[in-house]
């Protein structure tokens, strides 16, 4: 976490902000999250722990944490913005059923051939990209 934090910290003070106390500790939280998250799941990790932080305040930090490249915005299926934190793990793509919304994580390094290769046929320099896959998995297919 020590490490996390010190990244951050340099992407702040890079961006004219400052790691204030209350950054550190949904910092914290957010990188802790397991899977895929909306903001509504965060706030209720800090209500639980009982940390002071607002809504209004999740909500600014989210977009600073993907521009350090810490968090993905992925899953928007169902009209609800999900996250999930990507510092030091690999890439992958998803899976996603539309009935039960079972979500399988996959890397296919064919797949990430291609969209470089189409980048560069259009003359674009891939930063990151977010592949989502829309479907019915295998036990709601019936």
């Amino acid at each position: 976490m020590r490490e996390l934090l010190e990244d951050f910290g340099h992407h702040l003070k890079q961006n004219g902000l400052r790691l204030t106390a209350e950054r550190r500790n949904l910092v914290q939280i957010i990188l802790g999250m397991r899977g895929h998250f909306s903001p509504e799941d965060v706030l209720d990790r800090v209500r639980t722990r009982k940390i002071a932080a607002s809504r209004a305040t999740i909500y600014r930090l989210l977009p600073v944490l993907i521009k350090a490249d810490m968090i993905q915005q992925s899953l928007l299926s169902e009209g609800q913005t999900r996250f999930e934190v990507t510092w030091k793990r690999a890439h992958h793509d998803h899976l996603i059923c539309s009935h039960c919304n079972k979500v399988i994580e996959f890397q296919h390094n064919t797949i990430e051939l291609l969209q470089r290769e189409i980048a560069n046929k259009y003359g674009f320099i891939l930063d990151h990209h977010v592949m989502e896959l829309v479907g019915r998995c295998n036990d709601c297919r019936d």
